[in-house]
């Protein structure tokens, strides 16, 4: 269970306020081109961090498993997402409290729903999604390991998505490969990076700036590096998010049109 105290240095927080710039609601969704890029674990201690920080803080978990979100505060899930849009039910129960600050919804559910929904159930849920960014300052999502299945509806409406990429060459050539479909198949134009397990902060940039060139050169695509994450031999990983303002709307495209139309796209 995760602790209620957590030893993060402070620009963690800061560098996701500044990205955010205060807009109510503003979500990301954090994915990556294979498992084991320790994506989960920054991605709680950022919401830790926030939470920490006087944030009002909304998780949505897509993974099942023993090393998820949930497992990481000590809850199991209990509604999922996807009840929002196959029955009227209260918003606010979908959210489990972790700590002050910090709730957590499950989405493995829809996630793993590559079914189309009808207008009904997709309005729903869009309202359901909708109601939950406007009561939170930060809406986190962890977006399921799917590979080489189908990235989620919920992740594809994320206005912001940032690809998580471990420093070892098959995690950054699968990030790329990752990158380029959706650039290809879904129209997104730009996205944040963490590079993950580097040996330095000049490792990670250097990592960065080569993804970088290569995605601008090949793909028209604009990466901005939101944060290297050093990896201690305790396995242990402290995210420091610094990163770049990212600019575009606040909210999430339309969750209906995800889901009545395709699954997604694979990743």
């Amino acid at each position: 269970m995760l602790e209620a105290r957590h030893d993060l240095p402070s620009d963690q927080a800061a560098g996701l306020r500044r990205l955010f710039r205060a807009r109510t609601g503003k979500a990301i969704a954090f994915v990556s081109g294979r498992e084991a890029c320790g994506r989960t674990k920054l991605l709680v201690q950022t919401a830790a961090a926030l939470a920490q920080s006087g944030e009002s803080v909304l998780v949505i978990d897509e993974n099942g498993g023993n090393a998820n979100v949930h497992a990481a505060f000590g809850l199991r899930p209990a509604r999922d997402l996807l009840d929002a849009g196959t029955r009227e039910i209260s918003i606010s129960s979908l959210v489990q409290p972790a700590v002050a600050g910090l709730g957590v919804v499950s989405a493995v559910r829809l996630a793993a729903c590559h079914s189309g929904f009808d207008a009904a159930s997709a309005n729903r849920l869009d309202g359901a999604l909708r109601s939950l960014q406007q009561t939170h300052s930060y809406v986190l999502i962890d977006c399921a390991d799917r590979s080489p299945e189908h990235l989620s509806p919920l992740a594809l409406a994320a206005p912001c998505m940032a690809v998580v990429v471990a420093a070892q060459s098959t995690a950054i050539t699968r990030a790329y490969a990752l990158i380029k479909r959706l650039a290809r198949e879904s129209g997104r134009e730009a996205f944040q990076v963490v590079i993950t397990r580097a040996r330095s902060d000049e490792e990670a940039q250097a990592i960065f700036r080569n993804l970088q060139a290569t995605a601008l050169a090949h793909l028209g695509v604009r990466l901005n590096f939101l944060a290297g994450a050093r990896q201690p031999a305790t396995d242990h990983i402290a995210g420091l998010l610094g990163g770049r303002v990212f600019h575009g709307p606040p909210g999430f495209a339309s969750l209906r049109r995800n889901l009545s139309s395709t699954a997604g796209v694979t990743a």
